[in-house]
This record gives structure tokens, sequence and C-alpha cells, in this order.
């Protein structure tokens, strides 16, 4: 086999702005690969695949989420990714990607409304389907009609994602994306994407699945996954000779003369397949002509296929190389044996070049439900509840300390004032009732003064911290006295500009605080980092003065 070109990483340094891990889930491995994100390139840093007992994913679809947890833990565990955040994808025949026409609304509405709308395109009940979209392309309509779009549509039946996202959450790892194998080619081999006005398929051709999209520059036209693949060859192969799995791939892959009429035959099978959805495909109205056809997977291995695949569609054929899409850094891994799996690799990069920071495409199309995305927001905000709590507790440990040192301060130099002034009247043997009334008339002044005003900080902050919104909490506060009271500053950090909105509206509630205000509310990294004043009431005031003076018991 010839050495296909790779891309090494520079020996130079490069900024990193983030990480990302894609996960294919295959019929007989789990494979995993990790980038390293520079300002204006990728590096994988990591790369791995466990194998799957047979029947564990069948058609694409998770059977046994036991066997593929325990493999997912196990790549985990020899590979050591950086990151349990893993961007998923899917491949099989309950999903669908269609393209529709749309009235123009803007995306998010268009989202919102999409169940209504979808109803025809989705071949299950729309109840049990998860959806999403992205627009393509305006429409053209006449002058007197309403302005519409055209959308590109995913969907795919939730029992199935579930399964799948269950065997990853069961592996101690965290799903952020649903991403579709087509869409992971597409930024796999985006270096390819033709510019001529024609189209370009690829071919993933995965042990069970095989995955076909037609784009034109980078636009997907057509799609569609085939429940045909190398399995069956080898599935044949074993059947045949009555032998092992293991030892019928060996077999395949050696082009044993022994199998060779019976690895024609499903080649031919699977051929015809990829043959009938291009045929499909070229055979829509006002369609590009197909310039070019890319094949990739581990059965493109299959010797002889990319030949009679040009012989059937007419088109130039040509085996990708995924390795092309990222520089190759120290993943830990032989050359030889990231070479030999490269065919496997197109999938789990696509997936990974998902998670590139690129502000200015927008979203990518995610069928992650909505349910485990409100529960992880849910455990992120308990989280930051406690955290809140935590620094509440010490916020007013600390103010508590330091008010309870200045009155103890205070009434330890009225009592020294008292033992000097009989100390004084001891040695002098004399009265001195005047002065020793004026010393300690002084202490107590000093005393009131402190007292006068006197917060009681720890009911401040409880009645504050029962009130405040789960995803708000507090950095830190100061507090100001003066002629018109004790006016504080709060320092807050909130998950989004709402939740700074969130937190005034709660604190109206407060009887200890008035005069709110939120002079500042700033966009901070994954949140807002806000300022909010106010002016303590009486109702924050202790009694102490009372106590110590003998007017309140």
């Amino acid at each position: 086999m010839s050495r296909p070109p790779t891309r090494r990483a520079r020996r130079r340094p490069h900024l990193v702005t983030g990480r990302a891990v894609g996960l294919d889930i295959g019929t007989h491995a789990v494979r995993a690969v990790e980038l390293a994100f520079g300002r204006d390139d990728a590096t994988i840093t990591r790369f791995g695949q466990v194998a799957l007992p047979a029947g564990a994913v069948v058609d694409g679809e998770v059977v046994d989420g036991h066997a593929v947890a325990t493999a997912i833990r196990r790549l985990w565990s020899e590979c050591r990714f950086r990151t349990r955040r893993v961007i998923v994808g899917l491949a099989n025949q309950r999903v669908i990607v269609r393209q529709a026409e749309v009235p123009a609304l803007p995306e998010e509405d268009l989202r919102l409304a999409l169940r209504y709308q979808a109803g025809d395109l989705v071949p299950f009940p729309i109840d049990d389907a998860l959806l999403d979209c992205r627009v393509l392309e305006p429409v053209d309509v006449g002058e007197d009609e309403d302005p519409r779009v055209r959308i590109l549509l995913v969907a795919a039946q939730r029992d199935m994602v579930l399964s799948m996202l269950g065997a990853v959450e069961s592996a101690g790892l965290q799903p952020v994306l649903v991403d579709l194998a087509p869409f992971a080619l597409l930024r796999t081999f985006d270096p390819d994407i033709a510019s001529d006005g024609g189209a370009e398929a690829l071919v993933c051709i995965g042990a069970g699945v095989t995955t076909v999209v037609v784009h034109e520059a980078g636009v997907p036209r057509f799609v569609r996954m085939l429940l045909v693949g190398g399995a069956s060859t080898t599935e044949a192969i074993a059947a045949e000779l009555q032998i092992g799995l293991d030892a019928a791939e060996e077999l395949k892959r050696a082009g044993d003369a022994r199998v060779d009429e019976l690895v024609d035959r499903q080649l031919a099978a699977l051929v015809d397949e990829v043959q009938g959805s291009l045929d499909y495909y070229v055979a829509q109205v006002d369609t590009a002509a197909l310039r070019r056809v890319v094949v990739t997977g581990g059965g493109s291995l299959l010797a002889g296929l990319a030949e009679r695949l040009q012989a059937t569609v007419g088109a130039p054929v040509e085996v990708g190389h995924p390795l092309l899409a990222a520089r190759v850094g120290r993943t830990g891994v032989p050359e030889a044996r990231l070479i030999d799996a490269e065919p496997m690799l197109a999938v789990p990069i696509g997936l990974a070049l998902a998670g590139r920071p690129s502000p200015g495409q927008g979203r990518p199309l995610s069928l992650l439900p909505d349910e485990l995305a409100a529960a992880r927001v849910e455990r992120r905000r308990t989280a930051l509840a406690g955290t809140g709590v935590v620094v509440l507790a010490g916020l007013l440990m600390a103010a508590w300390t330091t008010r309870a040192g200045d009155v103890d301060a205070q009434r330890a130099k009225a009592r020294l004032a008292n033992g000097r002034a009989a100390a004084i009247v001891a040695r002098s043997g004399r009265q001195t009732t005047v002065p020793l009334a004026t010393q300690v008339g002084q202490r107590r002044t000093l005393v009131k003064g402190a007292l006068t005003d006197d917060v009681a900080w720890d009911a401040v902050l409880q009645r504050i911290a029962g009130v405040m919104p789960n995803d708000s909490w507090l950095v830190s506060f100061s507090a100001t006295k003066g002629k018109s009271g004790t006016a504080v500053t709060f320092s807050g950090f909130g998950a989004d500009q709402s939740a700074a909105a969130r937190w005034l509206i709660a604190m109206q509630d407060v009887d200890v605080l008035s005069g709110l205000w939120l002079p500042q509310s700033t966009k901070s990294g994954n949140g807002v980092q806000f300022t909010s004043t106010a002016t303590l009431t009486p109702a924050a005031l202790t009694n102490r003065l009372g106590i110590y003076t003998g007017s309140q018991q």
C-alpha cells in the first residue's frame, strides 16, 4: 500500500484556542480523534480505537449499550484524551436529511416552527423525532409572494439517539453535539471542495453502513445512508468457508484465491448500491454535473473498488486522505499504524472539526435532545448555586469577624480607660470623679459611634442568598458609610445577559435593600459579569447599640 500524504505539525509555537474530540461509534469499533485548534489550523493530538464485540452495534444503531460503554471507557483509559466532552456522530437509516422550501423566518424562529412544518418530510411520527435545520439560500419568488428560503432539515428517531447517548454517558463522557456522519465528511474533505460549478460525491464505506453525500461547493444537495458495507463481504466469506469473522477478514484483505469470486460478487453489489444513489441524484432537476467521487472508510480498501466504481458512474474516483485535514502532532501512535487507520479517520476527524471556534459560521446542526441539554444546564446551575452559597458563607464570616472585631476593640479601649482611671485614683488617694467620668464618657461615645448604623451582615447576606437566582452568584461586595446611609456594591457573575436582569428583579424583594441599580453588565467568557448597587434600609441594622446602652434587652 502506498503511503498517503500527511500534514506533519511544524516545530513552531501556535496559539491553541481549544480542543475537541470526535467520537465515531462504528459496527466493529469505537474510534476517537482529538484535535487542538490553533489560530488558523488544527492538529491531531490523540487518536485511538477499541474493537466492539459482534452485535453491539447493528446497522449503525447501539444494541448493547453496556458493551459500547465498556469499549469507550477502555478507549479513554488507553489514549488519555484531555477532555471528556465529545462530539458524537450518527449514520443509520433512522436519520434523514432533506431539503425543503419554507417561509423566510429568523433561524431561531424557524427552529421553533419546525415541528409544524416538517410533518410531511419526516417518515416517522413527528412527536418521536429530534429535529434541526439550517438555512441554505433564498428561493426566487414572484414580486407579490412572501419571501421563502431553502433549508436543510435533519431528523432522527429519539429512542435511537437516546440509546447511543446513554452508552456514551455511561462511559463517563459528556456529549456536547450530536452530528451526522455526512456533515463530518464535508468538513474533513473541505480542501477538496469543487468550485467549478460541478458536484462532488463523498462515499464513506464502513463495515455496516455506507454514507453517500453529494455537495456543490460545500452545500450538501443529496445525502443517503445505505445498510451495506465491508462487513457483508466478511460475513459471506465466513459463512462460505465455515470460519470465524477474524479469519475471514484476513482472507479478504490478503486477496486469497479461494474467496476472489465471492469478494467480486459482494463488491459488485456494493458498487450497485452506491451507483443507484448517485444516479438518483443526477436524475433530479437542476442538479450540477458530477465531476468527481472521493471514497474513504474501511471498505474503500477492497481491491478494485475505485476502478469498478469509476467505470460504473463515469466520473473520476479517488481515494480520500483524511489526514490532510489537520496536522499530525505527537499522538503517541506509530506513524505506520496511523497511516493504516487513515481510511477510518474521515468521520471522527470531521466530527472533531465541528468543535473548531468559528464565530462567523454560526451554530452547527445538532440532534442533541433538549431534555439532555436542559438537565446539563440544571446540573450546572446547581453546582454554581452551591459555589455561590460557599462564597456567601465566606463573605458572611469575613463581615461578621470584621464587625465583631471593631466592637470588641472599642470595648477593650473602654475597659482600659476605666482601669487607668482607677489606677490614677488609687495612686493619688484623692477623688477625681470629674476626670474619670469624662474619660469613661469619651470611651462610651466611641463605642456608641462604632455601633451606630451597625449592620447585621449575617442577616443581610442570608436574605440575599434566599432569593438569589440559580444562574447568578456573588463574587465580592463592599460597603461605604455616608451621610445618607450605608451604600453597598455587589460584584456578580451570571450565566447569560438575562441573569443580571433576574438578579435585579429578585433583589427587589429584599427588605434590607433600597435604590437598587445595575450600572454595569459585561460579557465575559461563557457568562456575564455585572455590578449592582443599593442602599441599606433600617431593617439591615442591629440592636446592639440599645443593648450596650441598656435601652433594649
